[in-house]
């Protein structure tokens, strides 16, 4: 039985990843997610507890060494050798990653959405946070799908916005199959997205809509109505 709770549990964690990004899991919840595949029969739940007590955060985990991983209790030789890749392939990632602090202008809009994007799913959603200089205070990433089935996606982004302390947001959308021209369910998640956005103070200075080879500002078309930046 305990085994059961357990597949349920992880399937659980997965589904949110899967559908909300990383910004819907605590700390522990990633740590325990990750864990999932060096220990594949173990509840790994205690051991991200752990951890966590341990080193006191996500970022302190990913930079201990071997040797002080596999003190804390449940984790092994295998387990800590994953930790240490993925902090690896963190490393690499970041490292090859356009540097992005600001995005003023249309073009570093486009060109930061469609790095992040790649060839990735059809309907993901990105949001940016920016702050009164459009430096990036934050992100959150969805599905479209999900923010029109239910109320509490959009209470869940709110509240991400709200945390990054923003006066803007940026929204990208990914079509990769297709030409990047916005089409009626874009226009209609960018019309929610600024209504209920704005009831809160915060405003949308552009919609970046990411398709085959190339990005699509609707700001810079005019195909959106956007109000001006005040710095």
């Amino acid at each position: 039985m305990a085994d059961k709770l357990h597949i349920g549990h992880r399937e659980r964690l997965r589904q949110r990843l899967m559908t909300y990004g990383a910004d819907a899991l605590c700390e522990h919840e990633l740590l325990e997610l990750m864990l999932f595949y060096p220990l594949p029969r173990i509840n790994t739940n205690e051991i991200a507890h752990s951890l966590i007590n341990e080193f006191g955060t996500l970022n302190n985990i990913l930079n201990a060494d071997v040797d002080e991983l596999t003190r804390v209790k449940g984790v092994g030789a295998s387990a800590a050798e994953f930790i240490r890749l993925a902090a690896e392939m963190c490393g690499d990632y970041e490292a090859s990653a356009p540097e992005f602090d600001r995005l003023p202008d249309s073009d570093s809009l486009c060109s930061f959405f469609h790095g992040y994007f790649g060839e990735g799913t059809d309907g993901l959603c990105l949001i940016v946070c920016l702050s009164s200089d459009l430096g990036i205070t934050g992100k959150v990433s969805f599905t479209a799908h999900c923010l029109a089935n239910g109320r509490s996606e959009l209470r869940r982004i709110a509240s991400i916005i709200l945390r990054g302390n923003c006066t803007r947001i940026a929204l990208g959308i990914s079509h990769p199959d297709r030409a990047p021209v916005p089409d009626r369910d874009d226009f209609a998640l960018l019309r929610t997205l600024s209504e209920k956005l704005g009831a809160i103070g915060v405003a949308v200075e552009d919609c970046v809509i990411c398709g085959k080879e190339s990005a699509f500002s609707m700001k810079r078309s005019g195909a959106f109505s956007f109000g001006e930046v005040t710095t």
